[in-house]
């Protein structure tokens, strides 16, 4: 009652405002085309009005906010063209992938989609070739970079130094450890990882040739000019930025899509909207600093999400959270305690997921807890198992004169020393902690995904690969928005009022010394403890 009487009471305002931005459309009236220069990065952080000014940099936006921006675009039945500006662009795959996905829905909406660019690499090519019409400097350079795999293996050299690595993995996939004490990769990891190389080569040469197998060996060259794209059909012409961004074309104002919207969306008694959070979660996951419980960009860490996800859970306005997951694993124990905390959170709201980049290990741990998984077809994911790795320096330091006496020894107590060999008995009983904690994420995946115990080895045992929804590892393929509208239809299609939970600016997050060194050291500090860790680190030029 309260909300209609406000709604009533500030109408005149209301009305006042509408007039005014549909007079400010009048000025644009006869105008097709619409420009864009897509961010060079995308914001990640929350930054007060302070931190801006101290920065003095341009501002730049969310890939949510440029996805809705485009999903705004292609409604527009207004905007006829639109125009394009690419400069190099720091995206990750999956940002790529998905914003070409959101070009080709405003292409087939009706649209010209144009583009322009300079430089760039894979990334900007998968652009390029969702465009109606691709236009390139004289000067214009590509750098190509397929997905590839070049794993370096330290075990042989450690050796040299005496420093012996053992490693206890729960599946012949699970591949984190044998850098560190093989000289080569085991048959099945290898196997596993040349699999999961050629099946994302082949998703990104079918978008990039548009399925005509006969433009592959292009994208073999290393560097391609603007010539050789032209002569190969892949690009429309060669222009000057000046020729493409002629002044003659009628372009509309930079704030147009978002005014049209809501002029469109206005009510005198609008309906209330259902409140969606988007969470992401990306990192690697360990517990942080119980201390200082503040979020930061890159770290999932327990101490900060976990009261973060409390608090989601008592608000009322919010009925749904989505969780943009990106992350290689971790620690074991804070992945169940995320996990626990994530089931809890599904009693009192809709609790979905959007796996991102990667999402294997304890990634997929958190994934498994949701009620929805929505991944992107390029996301790398699985890697269910657990592995621990533990280093015995004795020789290493008897090559430099250095000793220890283990004094007051118990059994199990070599385990926590880098001097001590491990006993016939410590070694039985880390072998079955990686089976303990094997077998719970494998009940956790399967009650999650409502996959039997029975089928889960053959997609865990630390194997890795794109999402399918055949195998039931994920629900749909797709992007965040797709996640969204797929909350949307969970809650009965009325209309949301979409929010993202972003972290805090923190330095420690932009400078390296004091967050990146620091984030070294306490890897360091955790590698004797179980870990849910991916192994995967693939080469492609992700960035521009």
């Amino acid at each position: 009652m309260f909300r209609i009487l406000f709604l009533i009471l500030f109408l005149p305002f209301r009305l006042l405002y509408q007039l005014y931005l549909r007079l400010s459309l009048v000025f644009q009236s006869g105008r097709e085309v619409y420009e864009l220069e897509f961010p060079a990065v995308f914001e990640d952080s929350y930054k007060s009005y302070l931190v801006k000014k101290f920065q003095g940099k341009e501002e730049t936006v969310t890939r949510l906010e440029l996805l809705i921006l485009l999903k705004l675009i292609q409604k527009n039945g207004k905007i006829k063209t639109f125009d394009i500006s690419l400069p190099p662009l720091e995206w990750t795959l999956s940002e790529f992938y998905e914003v070409r996905n959101q070009l080709i829905a405003i292409k087939e909406s009706g649209k010209k989609v144009r583009i322009f660019a300079k430089e760039g690499g894979v990334g900007t090519l998968l652009l390029l070739t969702a465009a109606s019409e691709s236009y390139l400097a004289p000067e214009s350079e590509f750098m190509v970079l397929l997905p590839s795999a070049e794993p370096m293996f330290f075990g042989k050299f450690l050796k040299t130094w005496g420093i012996e690595v053992q490693a206890f993995a729960s599946g012949p996939y699970k591949s984190f450890a044998e850098s560190f004490t093989r000289g080569e990769f085991s048959k099945e990891a290898k196997k596993n990882l040349e699999t999961l190389v050629l099946d994302l080569r082949k998703v990104i040469l079918d978008a990039l040739t548009n399925g005509k197998k006969s433009l592959e060996p292009i994208f073999y060259r290393p560097m391609l000019s603007a010539d050789e794209l032209l002569s190969a059909g892949i690009i429309q012409g060669i222009k000057k930025e000046t020729e493409f961004f002629s002044e003659n074309r009628k372009v509309f104002s930079g704030n147009y899509p978002s005014l049209h919207y809501k002029i469109k969306e206005f009510r005198i008694l609008p309906k209330r909207k259902a409140e969606v959070v988007i969470l992401p979660l990306e990192g690697g996951i360990s517990g942080g600093d119980f201390l200082h419980k503040h979020r930061e960009n890159g770290k999932i860490e327990a101490f900060s999400i976990i009261p973060n996800l409390k608090a989601l859970s008592e608000d009322k306005k919010i009925k749904a959270v989505i969780l943009e997951i990106s992350s290689p694993g971790g620690s074991a124990f804070y992945s169940e305690q995320i996990h626990q905390e994530i089931l809890e959170l599904k009693k009192t709201k809709i609790v979905t997921a959007y796996f991102k980049d990667t999402v294997a290990s304890g990634g997929y741990y958190l994934g498994s807890a949701v009620d929805h998984i929505t991944a992107s077809p390029v996301c790398i994911t699985g890697s269910i198992g657990a592995v621990s790795i533990r280093a015995n320096l004795q020789k290493l330091y008897k090559k430099f004169q250095l000793n220890k006496e283990a004094v007051g020894f118990y059994p199990f107590r070599d385990i926590h020393s880098e001097f001590q060999p491990l006993s016939k008995q410590s070694v039985q009983y880390l072998e079955s902690q990686i089976k303990k904690i094997e077998g719970l994420f494998y009940r956790r995946v399967a009650e999650g995904r409502k996959i039997s115990l029975e089928d889960l080895p053959k997609i865990g045992m630390g194997r890795v690969y794109l999402p399918t929804v055949e195998n039931r590892i994920v629900d749909s393929l797709g992007g965040l928005l797709d996640a969204v509208h797929e909350v949307k239809e969970r809650l009965g299609g009325k209309p949301i009022l979409l929010t993202e939970e972003l972290p805090a600016y923190n330095l420690r997050n932009k400078i390296p010394i004091l967050g990146g060194l620091i984030a070294e050291l306490k890897v360091l500090e955790s590698l004797n403890e179980v870990s849910l860790l991916s192994p995967i680190r693939l080469d492609w030029k992700n960035r521009r």
